[in-house]
């Protein structure tokens, strides 16, 4: 009687246990946000639902060969995949899959997202970031002769030469001057962002000439939007790149300025070195100032901090570009003195949300390798629900099979063993939900197959149980000796499925492994209510009819 006691209490335990595991409630939670923790309200959701059944996104990204020759892809695809993993949990996703498929893709599932273009622009943005200084020495004016002479060799001023497009022919007339020309400023003279260079010779200019001018400042350069291909294409010819002045490179800049009625995009000349660049950046942060407005607060390691103090000091008054995947961020800023550990970036006028998505992907790192998006899938909530319902059904179905057989063919038996499968079911979704595991479709599917598995050690054991009493033996004996004899093959049987769950768990995709942890819950919580559950059943009803001579079974 005190073994018994002891079993109905760890029963009991378990039950109470698994009731509080799926009990929703909300929790005060450690939570990181823009990469800082602080403590939050969190509502508990004890079963998360998987892409399947909640909708959602897949993505697939490959290599971007097009962009950077890789040698050893799949090397390459590992270090990306913890920068992306990195992005997405910081991305606030509940549950995401990021990981490696074969040798040459990277799978991304994010289930419930309501953003996908901005899910897509924070999982492929390279995110390399630089710090180079624009150019002072006015070197794009003295090679622009050169250039212009390539281009005309090419084809002259009418030459095919929009990006993208081989047949389409292009006159540019002269742009108008964007601003007045004003006396060159000494180096460090604050009015210095007021003077500027003369055009460049719009009227007799050759034909990248005419389509560039000089900015507000030595390094600064504007380009119609218009004219924008048109330009692109120039410098994508051959001899085009090699006659730009050495030591220098031209970067666009991410963001569009507004002249008048006409819309320009500014072309920086900078140092081709950076003076450094974001391997050292440790932290960044979005804020709202009054000043600049929307901003991203970055802070370097020491070594980083060391750095820029230096390289900034021998700069100061020169202009600096804030170069992220080889588009400037912003308008230049002037270097007004040495730069420490810390620093900003200017959105530009873009939202708090992109200054988040900014901080994001710098805190997670460059990618080592550009990606690009192979495939893309939306999942809608409605084919989410549909599954549930389906699967809820299926459930339905076979647990009602289940119980109907049972009781059917063994009685009071098969009574016992269902009410051990209702206890059963309640363990299994209290593992998952211990654990942490995301409910998919495959997983429903797992746990309706486990429901036959969790009876099929009850037929065992009272098969056995049968073959007792057959013998004549006394009806506790009977249950004693049933116990016993089907435990070997129960055992066997259940160690050799986990296996087989576990190797599906290792070397599975998501869908695969969602089946693969249910399945091994299923069998653990069956194992304990086939042999356990069901045993103590029969101690009860045996301790309260002490002289029973028959069992229904």
């Amino acid at each position: 009687m005190s073994n018994l006691k002891y079993r109905v209490a760890l029963i009991v335990a378990m039950l109470v246990a698994s009731v509080w595991a799926l009990f929703p409630r909300t929790v005060v939670e450690r939570v990181k946000r823009d990469g800082v923790f602080a403590f939050d309200t969190v509502r508990r959701v004890p079963l998360k639902r998987g892409l399947d059944l909640q909708g959602g996104m897949h993505l697939a990204l490959e290599v971007d060969e097009s962009k950077q020759a890789v040698t050893d892809k799949s090397d390459a695809l590992d270090r990306a995949l913890k920068v992306v993993r990195t992005r997405i949990d910081e991305f606030g996703v509940s549950e995401p899959v990021v990981q490696k498929v074969g040798n040459d893709r990277i799978i991304v599932e994010l289930p419930g997202i309501d953003d996908p273009k901005r899910a897509e622009d924070v999982v492929q943005k390279s995110a390399f970031l630089q710090f180079q200084i624009t150019d002072e020495t006015q070197a794009l004016d003295k090679a622009l002769p050169r250039l212009d002479q390539i281009i005309r060799e090419r084809g002259g001023v009418g030459a095919t030469v929009a990006a993208g497009d081989t047949t389409k022919s292009t006159q540019v007339a002269a742009l108008p001057n964007l601003f007045a020309k004003g006396d060159s400023a000494s180096k460090g003279d604050s009015s210095k962002t007021d003077s500027v260079t003369s055009a460049l010779n719009p009227t007799t200019g050759g034909p990248l000439s005419k389509l560039v001018q000089a900015g507000q400042f030595p390094g600064e350069y504007m380009v119609a939007e218009k004219d924008v291909r048109t330009v692109e294409g120039y410098l994508a010819l051959p001899g085009v790149q090699g006659a730009l002045p050495p030591g220098k490179m031209l970067r666009w800049s991410g963001d569009t300025l507004s002249i008048g009625a006409q819309i320009f995009r500014p072309l920086y000349v900078v140092d081709a070195r950076p003076i450094i660049t974001g391997e050292y950046l440790q932290n960044a942060k979005p804020n709202n100032t009054p000043i600049e407005g929307t901003v991203v607060e970055f802070e370097l390691n020491n070594e980083g901090g060391r750095r820029f103090r230096s390289e900034t000091g021998k700069h100061v008054g020169d202009y600096m570009a804030i170069v992220l995947d080889d588009k400037v961020m912003g308008r230049p800023p002037v270097i007004q003195s040495a730069i420490g550990t810390r620093g900003q970036i200017t959105m530009g006028g873009r939202d708090l949300q992109d200054a988040q998505d900014l901080a994001l992907v710098l805190r997670a790192g460059s990618l080592p390798v550009p990606l690009k998006i192979a495939e893309v899938r939306q999942i809608g909530a409605s084919l989410g629900q549909d599954s549930i319902s389906k699967g809820g059904l299926a459930m339905i179905i076979a647990v009602g099979l289940v119980i109907a057989i049972m009781i059917g063919y063994y009685r009071f038996s098969g009574m016992l063993a269902v009410a051990a499968l209702v206890l059963y079911v309640i363990f299994t979704m209290a593992i998952l939900a211990g654990f942490g595991a995301v409910l998919t479709l495959p997983g429903l599917a797992g746990l309706v197959l486990t429901v036959g598995i969790a009876v099929d050690a009850n037929v065992l054991i009272f098969e056995r149980i049968r073959e007792e009493l057959d013998r004549g033996k006394t009806v506790r004996t009977s249950i004693d000796e049933g116990f016993k004899h089907a435990w070997s093959a129960i055992l066997d049987t259940s160690v050799t499925t986990i296996l087989g769950g576990a190797v599906l768990y290792q070397y599975g995709t998501g869908p695969v492994k969602g089946f693969a942890v249910t399945l091994i819950a299923g069998i653990t919580a069956s194992l304990f209510c086939a042999v356990f559950v069901t045993k103590t059943f029969y101690l009860i009803w045996l301790a309260r009819s002490k002289n029973v001579q028959t069992l229904s079974i």
